[in-house]
C-alpha cells in the first residue's frame, strides 16, 4: 500500500491537468506549452505540500 500512497500526488497534478485543460479548451486562455508549465508547477506545489504533511 504504501507504494500506491507516493502515486497520489501525480494523481492529484494529473487531476488538476485534466481541469485546466478542459477550461482552456472552451476560453483559450494559454497555449499547450504553458497548461504543462502550470501543470509542472502545480506537481511540485503539491509535491512540497505532500512532503510537509508526511
Amino acid at each position: 500500500m504504501s507504494g500506491l500512497l507516493g502515486l497520489v500526488p501525480v494523481a492529484v497534478a494529473a487531476l488538476g491537468w485534466y481541469g485546466l485543460h478542459r477550461l482552456n479548451r472552451r476560453k483559450r486562455w494559454f497555449r499547450i506549452g504553458e497548461v504543462i508549465f502550470w501543470d509542472a508547477i502545480l506537481l511540485v506545489l503539491v509535491y512540497l505540500l505532500w512532503l510537509r504533511w508526511f
